[in-house]
């Protein structure tokens, strides 16, 4: 009889094995992914407006977030981003947009057709706005969603992919601290390199943009249930 015996192990236990170990790697995958991150790099100041621009992997194109500190309540913001048709009056380099969808206070989808400089195509997208209000923190937070495949693509436009975010803190003082963020694809054959040079445009003029649409007087003594 053979001196040594092999070992078995029962299936159930292989198994669990396989499991944890992926379970593990892939905890590491993403803690490598989110450590591998560049710190936000400040690249403008005027006006009151900061803008940082960072790397982040897998991305040629780099994220851009901007801040600023208006006079204005939470009302007035919203009914600025739920006044869809208007957002071409104020938006950066937007041609048109048009509601598709919206639920209640807290949800809205809209498609959007952006301006391109010449010999490049205009850009479109198709943006999901989810409201969250954070009662406690007296902080509204609206996740930017693109869904694909919701409207076909245009032959004559190039789509749009991207995410992100705004983050805007009641000051309680008669001020709003507001915190515009979004990481975005291009699309089409822009060089990566070309569009980083001007990533700090967009969300410097989004907020300059914003300031002064708040302001306005359609958008004066609205309120809305969800952030009471």
């Amino acid at each position: 009889m053979n001196a040594t015996k092999r070992l078995l192990l029962p299936k159930w236990f292989v198994v669990f094995i396989i499991v944890l170990l992926s379970m593990n790697f892939g905890a590491h995958s993403q803690e490598k992914d989110v450590n591998s991150r560049q710190e936000w790099k400040q690249i403008r100041q005027k006006e009151g407006i900061t803008v940082f621009t960072r790397s982040n992997p897998g991305m040629n194109f780099k994220e851009f977030k901007s801040s600023v500190i208006v006079k204005g309540t939470l009302d007035q913001f919203i009914s600025v981003l739920y006044d869809i048709e208007g957002l071409s009056s104020w938006g950066y380099n937007v041609k048109s947009a048009s509601l598709i969808s919206r639920e209640a206070d807290t949800v809205q989808v809209y498609y959007s057709e952006a301006k391109a400089p010449f010999p490049y195509k205009n850009r479109d997208g198709v943006y999901l706005n989810n409201f969250k209000w954070n009662a406690k923190e007296r902080t509204l937070i609206v996740e930017i969603k693109m869904p694909e495949d919701l409207i076909p693509e245009k032959d004559n436009l190039v789509r749009m992919e991207g995410y992100g975010s705004w983050v805007v803190r009641d000051l309680d003082d008669g001020k709003l601290e507001i915190t515009f963020q979004m990481q975005m694809d291009p699309g089409g054959n822009i060089p990566a390199w070309m569009a980083n040079m001007f990533a700090g445009d967009t969300p410097y003029h989004t907020l300059q943009g914003l300031r002064e649409a708040m302001g306005e007087e359609k958008y004066q003594g609205k309120s809305y249930d969800f952030i009471r």
